[in-house]
């Protein structure tokens, strides 16, 4: 049996094709000794199949939304997809 698996960038919703050059990205904890300080970690990846198959994986259509992503942990914003908000659709 063969799967079919599709990935979407969890910044803009893009879905990926052939020659796209996507990267990956997942949050963890870290442990953290001075107040105020962030207690998770933003490790970027370049894209590998294998992996991008990790649920706790997000996956980034490109340099774009790759900067998009680290500016959202920089600034304590979701990184979750605000695709439809951007758009101008109302949720």
């Amino acid at each position: 049996m063969v799967w079919d698996v599709s990935f979407t960038c969890d910044i803009c919703g893009k879905k990926k094709g052939d020659a796209n050059h996507w990267w990956m990205f997942v949050l963890g904890d870290v442990p953290c000794f001075d107040e105020g300080q962030p207690g998770q970690r933003f490790t970027l990846l370049p894209w590998n199949f294998a992996e991008s198959r990790n649920p706790e994986m997000r996956h980034l259509c490109g340099q774009g939304c790759a900067m998009q992503a680290l500016e959202r942990f920089m600034t304590n914003r979701s990184i979750e997809r605000e695709a439809s908000r951007e758009m101008g659709e109302v949720a």
